[in-house]
């Protein structure tokens, strides 16, 4: 797993091929062995369902339609309130862009202050080498009472590794 130092230095090498973009703070996103992530401006929010309705993966073509009934994509500015309340469900991007060269890998994930009040935020955790963009966050208030997050605020976490030649 790098170090702090170590983002820093590689972040900084123009040859490395590695970018985390944009840092707002330095002095609050890097911690001593990774980056903390922001909540980026794009959603897509589960509406709730009224009536008899499940997805069955055997079909595959209804799930599609019934996922576009019950979701809407909404743009936020920074700044500005999301409501999540017990039981909901969104789709999520981190504000900032991942590039990882080829000799490294990362692993993200919700941060656990957040996870204590009952906000679960699942990511597809391990980044492979090569990776170039946002990374998606699953969010779900499993707690019993309404959350607000704001669209730049820190969620999640990411650790660099390198890979073994």
């Amino acid at each position: 797993m790098l170090s702090r130092r170590e983002i820093i230095e590689l972040l900084a090498d123009r040859g490395t091929q590695f970018a985390v973009t944009p840092i707002l703070d330095p002095g609050e996103q890097f911690n001593s062995s990774g980056i903390d992530l922001r909540l980026g401006p794009d959603l897509i929010v589960s509406r709730r369902a009224t009536g008899a309705v499940a997805y069955d993966p055997a079909d595959m073509d209804g799930v599609r339609a019934r996922l576009k009934d019950y979701q809407q994509y909404v743009r936020r500015p920074f700044g500005s309130a999301v409501y999540l309340h017990p039981g909901d469900f969104a789709l999520a991007r981190t504000l900032e862009h991942i590039r990882l060269p080829d000799n490294l890998a990362a692993d993200a994930a919700g941060r656990s202050s957040w996870g204590r009040l009952g906000l679960i935020i699942a990511t597809a955790t391990r980044i492979n080498p090569g990776f170039s963009g946002t990374i998606t966050l699953e969010l779900a208030n499993l707690g019993t009472i309404p959350m607000v997050l704001y669209i730049g605020m820190r969620v999640a976490q990411i650790n660099f590794f390198k890979m073994a030649p």
